[in-house]
C-alpha cells in the first residue's frame, strides 16, 4: 500500500484555490449591489438622488477588486509554496 496522504494533500490545495477562485463572480456582483441599496436608501432618506449611489456603486466596484486582488495573490502564493 502507498502512502496517499500527499495525494489527499495536493487534491486538497487545489480544491481550495477552486473554491477561492470560483467567488470572484460572486464578489463582483455583491460589492456594487450592495453599494447600490446602502446609497439608495441614503439618497432616499435625505432626498440627494443620485449622489450617494452612484459613490456607494462605485466603492462596492473598488471593494470587489481589491477583494479579488486580495483572492488572486493568495491562490498564487499558494501555487507558489507548493512548488
Amino acid at each position: 500500500m502507498g502512502d496517499t496522504s500527499g495525494k489527499k494533500g495536493v487534491v486538497f490545495s487545489q480544491v481550495k484555490q477552486i473554491g477561492a477562485l470560483t467567488a470572484i463572480p460572486a464578489v463582483l456582483l455583491v460589492g456594487p449591489i450592495l453599494g447600490y441599496f446602502v446609497g439608495n436608501w441614503i439618497d432616499r432618506k435625505f432626498q440627494l438622488y443620485p449622489w450617494f449611489t452612484v459613490f456607494f456603486v462605485f466603492a462596492g466596484f473598488f471593494a470587489a477588486g481589491r477583494e479579488i486582488f486580495r483572492l488572486l495573490k493568495q491562490v498564487l502564493k499558494e501555487d507558489e509554496a507548493k512548488k
